[in-house]
């Protein structure tokens, strides 16, 4: 029982669960751990490489290359392995209780013997701590994926995700990622930063600029009236529906007048209750259709003040806090579309949601640097 755990806890046995590398279970003796001569060097080696280094990618990169796959307990090295093992306190003979709950974690001599001199397990603590408040500062400022949502690969569609990473060097960088790799083959990423700089920069290219924005706005007008186009065509097709729709149930109105048998009549009723739900369904269509097509042409036909409309929108986006920069930039952008050579940008109402402005075409657009 959880009673019984917690006792022999208490005596500093360990219980179920994995166990330390560089430890064994005692078969003679239940909760008793007993020290692996070889894989307790390798402990002892991570120690002292991550107090050599002072970095727990290059600790895991040197014991990576050492031991990975010399047996079933090292067959995977990450990060996390590496930092967990710094941070296990059974390498000096101490058992934890609770660990899950910090709130509630005890300490007692644990009845086996420790790996790790104290002396080293407190420095790498120190040391953990250290790299911690530098590089993970609570006051440090949180990066603002202002873009996040918009961006989506060209050749597969997945929308990126916000991410970041650490270089060799401990420098933090920032970027929108596909969650693993494109399945499609396209880049799997982009520099935030980069990124940032690029849709910015053209945003107050287009505010500025007149012909580039009237240029963007006629193509947007091609999209819209093509649209319409096929609305109309989508609105003749739903008219023919309609009209079988109605020859079917005036048909079934029919038999159902016709026939004595409860059985029949009762299937009859049902067939003409889905017809109606599915004249319904063809209805709720139209109304969209029209909706859509009615403010359609109202963007063609507000389209002599929309320049002077998007420039002070544009202005005021850019200006706004970053607080309110992300939701902005939803309301201004339909979406960014990632190639493998360009990026392409669509404003939202201007260009009917469709990607027509190439933003740049040169790299791949995670080895490209910022704008001066």
């Amino acid at each position: 029982t959880a009673v019984n755990a917690y006792e022999r806890s208490k005596r500093g046995l360990a219980n179920g669960g994995l166990v330390p590398l560089g430890y064994q279970r005692d078969k003679e003796k239940k909760g008793y751990l007993m020290v692996d001569e070889k894989e307790a060097l390798i402990v002892k080696e991570i120690f002292n490489t991550y107090l050599r280094e002072k970095s727990i990618k290059k600790t895991m990169d040197d014991i990576k290359e050492k031991y990975e796959g010399i047996n079933s307990r090292l067959k995977r090295i990450t990060r996390s392995r590496i930092y967990s093992i710094l941070t296990n306190k059974a390498y000096i003979g101490i058992r934890e209780i609770y660990k899950k709950d910090r709130n509630k974690t005890e300490a007692v001599k644990a009845v086996w013997e420790g790996i790790v001199d104290k002396k080293i397990f407190t420095e790498a603590g120190e040391l953990l701590k250290s790299n911690r408040l530098k590089f993970h500062s609570k006051k440090s400022t949180r990066f603002n994926y202002v873009l996040s949502g918009l961006i989506v690969c060209e050749k597969c569609g997945e929308k990126l995700q916000a991410k970041s990473a650490y270089s060799s060097v401990e420098k933090k960088h920032y970027y929108y990622s596909h969650k693993n790799t494109c399945k499609s083959g396209g880049i799997n990423r982009i520099n935030a930063k980069t990124l940032h700089g690029l849709v910015f920069n053209w945003l107050k290219d287009i505010s500025v600029n007149g012909e580039k924005f009237h240029r963007l706005q006629e193509e947007g007008r091609h999209r819209i009236k093509r649209r319409i186009t096929f609305l109309n065509k989508s609105l003749n097709e739903l008219d023919t529906e309609e009209i079988e729709l109605d020859r079917d149930i005036e048909q079934r109105v029919s038999e159902l007048v016709k026939t004595k048998v409860i059985v029949v009549k009762e299937t009859i009723e049902k067939s003409i209750v889905k017809l109606n739900d599915d004249k319904k369904v063809l209805e709720a269509k139209r109304l969209y259709i029209e909706y859509e097509m009615e403010e359609l042409r109202k963007l063609l036909a507000d389209g002599k003040g929309l320049f002077k409309e998007y420039s002070n929108q544009i202005k005021s986006t850019l200006n706004s806090s970053t607080v309110n920069l992300k939701e902005k930039l939803r309301n201004l952008i339909s979406f960014i579309r990632l190639g493998d050579t360009e990026i392409k940008l669509a404003l939202s109402g201007v260009n009917l949601k469709e990607p027509v402005s190439t933003v740049i075409a040169s790299a791949p657009p995670d080895r490209l640097e910022l704008p001066t």
